[in-house]
């Protein structure tokens, strides 16, 4: 089991937002060499659920957000794990403990993503169905709408 956060903005420490950030920055922009505004001005009202590895290092993160046109719906997205801390779960878990607080604490009826192409089959394995007709381009990456009923 991974030691997990669920935070919203306002209870985030100034450590924490900076580890988010710098790991997002990693995944996002250095890995995947992909230029693209981050911080958008929409962590400031989202749910943060935080992975912790050796000496509480965030090692993944993902952030949660209403749909501002449906109040049955919520998106999970920015999800990254640090490179060297991949093929350990814990994807798996902080989607579970979004799936979790959405249904049970949040009321909402489904839940969308939109993915990157090459991870559908990821999001599948949680209950996600492709809605996406065609992949589309998001910052260079190729990505696909995908929903899953709560």
């Amino acid at each position: 089991m991974i030691k997990t956060d669920l935070l919203h903005f306002e209870q985030l420490s100034k450590q924490q937002l900076y580890r988010v950030l710098q790991l997002r920055s990693d995944v996002f922009i250095l890995e995947q060499e992909s230029l693209y505004r981050d911080m958008d001005g929409q962590d400031s009202v989202a749910w943060h659920v935080l992975a912790y590895g050796h000496e509480d290092t965030v090692v993944g993160v993902l952030r949660i957000l209403k749909d501002p046109k449906d109040d049955s719906c919520y998106t999970i997205g920015r999800v990254a794990v640090a490179k060297a801390a991949r093929g350990r779960g814990i994807s798996v878990e902080l989607m579970e403990r979004a799936h979790d607080f959405i249904a049970k604490q949040l009321g909402a009826e489904r839940i969308e993503i939109s993915a990157q192409e090459h991870l559908q089959k990821f999001y599948n394995n949680l209950g996600y169905v492709t809605v996406s007709e065609e992949p589309y381009d998001d910052a260079g990456i190729p990505h696909v709408d995908m929903i899953r009923a709560v």
